[in-house]
């Protein structure tokens, strides 16, 4: 397996993050794929489709809040593990929640903030299908390699 250092095409990028999302049972329940990726700008974009059971609430449409949470974590990870090619945990994560996501799918756009020995930072900003911001995180991830 390649390693950090070793030069990074976008499509070695794309396979390597689209093979780790579809991993985990969580992952294949809710449903999420990688949309874009951006070597340049460090970016990664992940889509989640808008499905009933997601809901906070038997009476309304809007996201539960941690359907939401659980999709920036997927986000900041693919992001940073697109870049490093492998998995790390997530040792803190803060969310602000800006607007009830009702009926819509999503859009998780990740992006490395820091890429170091020991630590790694991601922001995330997730969109509804209208490109209104729903929700803004930052995730924080031990990038030390064992």
């Amino acid at each position: 397996m390649p390693t950090s250092g070793d030069s990074l095409t976008m499509e070695d990028a794309r396979v390597y993050a689209e093979a780790m999302l579809a991993r985990p049972p969580l992952h294949q329940w809710l449903g999420v794929r990688i949309g874009d990726i951006d070597l340049q700008t460090d970016t990664v974009t992940v889509h989640l489709p808008h499905r009933a059971e997601l809901s906070r609430s038997p009476d309304r449409a809007d996201y539960h809040g941690g359907i939401i949470a659980t999709l920036i974590d997927i986000a900041g990870h693919a992001c940073l593990a697109a870049k490093l090619r492998r998995r790390m945990p997530t040792i803190d994560m803060r969310i602000d929640y800006l607007r009830p996501a009702v009926e819509t799918d999503l859009r998780a756009v990740a992006r490395v903030i820091r890429s170091g020995r020991t630590i790694g930072l991601c922001d995330i900003a997730v969109f509804d299908d209208s490109n209104r911001q729903v929700a803004a995180g930052r995730c924080v991830f031990s990038t030390r390699e064992n």
